[in-house]
């Protein structure tokens, strides 16, 4: 059973408020060099687009391009991606801290197969960015 988070609820499904309190931060098209050796969206290239898509996110809601990953929670793979999967990846403010920003992500995939068109959620994680000073020190951020 998945785990239950008083701020997101169900983690293994696509949150009814998805488009309202998430924001949409980008589409990726799951092509061959994305596959890992059994066919499914390799892991890592899904991490890299998380962290490349939801960092834009935290410069803008920590009001600083000079940010740092700090740390990746715990990803969860509820589904694999395949090949052809249009890939959303949507996040929140989950926790805002004197120096950093803790992200709720959520990644979802839209197959069309035939004339039908699907939406699940495949993965969630949350992400913690750290805003820097000039000297590269934990700094507080524009609230």
């Amino acid at each position: 059973m998945a785990a239950l988070s008083p701020k997101s609820g169900n983690r293994d499904t696509i949150p009814a408020n998805l488009e309202t309190d998430f924001t949409f931060i980008s589409r990726q098209l799951v092509m061959f060099p994305d596959l890992n050796a059994h066919g499914r969206l390799f892991g890592g290239q899904l991490m890299s687009w998380l962290d490349a898509g939801v960092a834009q996110e935290a410069m803008r809601v920590m009001g600083t391009s000079n940010i740092v990953t700090k740390k990746f929670g715990e990803m969860i793979f509820h589904h694999p991606g395949k090949l052809g999967d249009s890939v959303e990846i949507w996040c929140r403010v989950e926790v805002e801290g004197t120096t950093s920003s803790t992200f709720d992500c959520r990644v979802l995939v839209r197959r069309f197969e035939g004339d039908c068109e699907s939406r699940q959620q495949i993965c969630h994680c949350t992400v913690v960015y750290v805003a820097l000073d000039e000297r590269g020190r934990p700094t507080a951020w524009k609230k």
